[in-house]
């Protein structure tokens, strides 16, 4: 109890979200293993792999599906210490505190979706629900982690920085919405030849490309003004240039998959790519935003104990 105890306490609080970060990406990873492999019903039902038996067999879709809901258990361990170290962190920063619970709920909530998307036999509207909130999720993990490590402090940021974040932020998730809407629309459903796709495939990698281009352009006029007008510290500059490159990269891997006929290999490629490339998007998006309060809740606490985030 004492170890419990001290993983879930405030000073656990900054560690939990980085290892919570790196624990959601790597349960993306895994279930776009999962999707692209065609093991979405490897174990055609939930918790249990079967009504026959509760452990997979040896067979790739069953192993591969099974492994998914064990590594997605780890992760809501993982995020459900961070959340109770937020409720316990009363002198934490309200934003941070808040962050922390909804990471801890909505990756607990993935559960009981992940079963509602199996007994459905991969229902498009369930899947893309599922991935939609481990969007969300990665989302606010990352915006925890940069304000923990101090990156977004306060530079002279110009006023239209901010909103200029939310717009590049809306659009990127825009670019993953419909590169899902292409993945749950192509040729890696499930294991089984019943299982519906989204939309017609051509329909949708029409729509994706346009929202890609579209999206290349506002990142470029963005920077550009940004580079010539706000003239932010190197650590925004650092950041932008790994969105640039991983954008780039992202381009590049599409084309060559579209052509390639979707290998699975390299749709798995993209789909981390682009989950890599959307935390880089938040972070940047963060950093342009005005710098997080640290004012804490309990003013007289803090005063008397200094935290973990008055340090960092």
């Amino acid at each position: 109890m004492r170890l419990l105890s001290r993983w879930t306490s405030p000073a656990a609080f900054a560690p939990l979200a980085i290892l919570s970060l790196i624990a959601l990406y790597i349960n993306v990873a895994s279930g776009a293993l999962v999707r692209v492999t065609s093991s979405g019903l490897g174990c055609p039902d939930w918790p249990a792999c079967s009504a026959e038996a509760a452990l997979p067999a040896l067979s790739g879709h069953q192993i591969a599906e099974f492994g998914n809901r064990v590594l997605a258990a780890a992760v809501v361990v993982a995020t459900v210490f961070l959340a109770i170290s937020a409720w316990r962190g009363r002198e934490l920063p309200r934003t941070q505190r808040r962050l922390g619970l909804a990471i801890g709920i909505g990756t607990f909530a993935q559960g009981p979706l992940g079963g509602v998307t199996v007994l459905t036999n991969l229902h498009p509207v369930a899947v893309m629900s599922h991935f939609l909130l481990a969007v969300v999720i990665v989302a606010c993990a990352t915006v925890l982690v940069v304000d923990l490590r101090g990156w977004s402090a306060a530079w002279e940021r110009p006023s239209w920085t901010g909103p200029a974040g939310w717009v590049l932020a809306i659009w990127g998730l825009a670019l993953v919405i419909s590169g899902a809407v292409v993945t749950a629309s192509g040729t890696h459903p499930g294991d089984r030849s019943d299982i519906p796709r989204m939309t017609n495939l051509l329909d949708a990698a029409y729509v994706h490309v346009r929202v890609a281009v579209s999206f290349v352009a506002v990142l470029a006029i963005g920077l550009w003004l940004l580079a010539r007008i706000a003239h932010p510290p190197r650590r925004v500059a650092r950041v932008a240039a790994v969105v640039v490159a991983l954008t780039a990269v992202q381009v590049l891997i599409g084309e060559i998959q579209w052509r390639s006929e979707l290998q699975w290999w390299l749709v798995l490629l993209h789909v981390l790519t682009a989950t890599a490339l959307w935390i880089a998007l938040v972070a940047f998006a963060r950093l342009l935003a005005p710098a997080p309060a640290t004012a804490t809740r309990r003013e007289p606490a803090a005063a008397q104990e200094p935290s973990a985030a008055a340090a960092d």
